[in-house]
């Protein structure tokens, strides 16, 4: 895919894993026939001397990317390498793909729709959808130093929800002027990789949508490196310091292996039985 082989977060990721590990990666977008069903639900696996790293959002495959001459790694060494991939190409790709339809989002009535290649609308937003699992706030802060980390448990936390897409606000803005447009996004995760890199009008119109948002509306993770003190010694409106406030992850006081942990999660984030805890 051309955009993808052209973009920053493809080359910055390119780079660091030839510089640290000596390989190069490329991008195939089909799947070899050869290819196995269980191997596209593997983190990586070989095929010859390279290495595989299949890449899929929820139930969408996005293709595979290979490490060259990748197999000849140590297994440490290949766990990284996928980890990097997954967490830095992985949800570029998809935002990639969303752009390149003939419309990113369109609006019908409340039903926020997927337009593809074929003009062909698939409904994403159902009024009789079955219930999805239910967080116990629409609003939640994600609090780390390394964005990585920050963009890792939110698309962990947006898999559970099993809501149909992630969206980076910066993303839709174009699109989106008001709050009401926003609260139509019901099937949506809106992600914010770093709170303080907002203009002035977006915050304000986050802060507009925090505060009539509902239940049935967006979800939305706010990223930032700053601690709770910090953030409330900002010059941003109080309300909105007060929702980023009320459910928090101080995700660097967790051991990596359990910052993406669904039984963490669940505990902080996630309504137990359908009812509040």
């Amino acid at each position: 895919m051309f955009d993808l082989l052209q973009d920053s977060v493809w080359l910055k990721t390119n780079s660091l894993i030839k510089e640290k590990y000596g390989k190069s990666l490329s991008y195939r977008a089909m799947k070899l026939i050869s290819d196995s069903a269980d191997n596209a639900e593997k983190i990586f696996y070989s095929n010859g001397d390279d290495l595989i790293i299949p890449l899929k959002s929820k139930n969408m495959n996005l293709g595979d990317v290979v490490v060259d001459r990748g197999s000849l790694l140590d297994p440490q060494q290949k766990m990284e390498v996928a980890d990097l991939v997954k967490f830095l190409v992985e949800p570029k790709l998809y935002s990639i793909q969303l752009k390149q339809s003939e419309e990113a989002i369109k609006y019908s009535g409340r039903a926020l729709t997927l337009v593809s290649t074929k003009a062909q609308i698939l409904d994403l937003y159902e009024p009789e959808a079955v219930e999805k699992r239910k967080t116990l706030s629409q609003v939640i802060l994600l609090k780390s130093h390394t964005e990585l980390s920050r963009n890792r448990v939110a698309l962990k936390i947006h898999e559970m929800t099993e809501r149909n897409l992630f969206v980076h606000l910066d993303d839709i803005i174009k699109s989106v002027s008001s709050k009401e447009e926003l609260a139509t996004l019901s099937d949506v995760t809106i992600y914010v990789d770093d709170v303080e890199k907002l203009t002035e009008k977006t915050m304000v119109l986050l802060k507009d949508a925090i505060e009539t948002v509902t239940e049935n509306g967006p979800l939305f993770l706010v990223g930032s490196n700053l601690d709770m003190d910090s953030i409330l010694q900002k010059d941003w409106p109080e309300s909105l310091k007060k929702d980023l406030a009320g459910f928090f992850f101080d995700i660097d006081r967790v051991p990596m292996a359990q910052q993406t942990s669904e039984d963490i999660l669940e505990l902080l984030f996630f309504q137990f039985n359908g009812m509040m805890s």
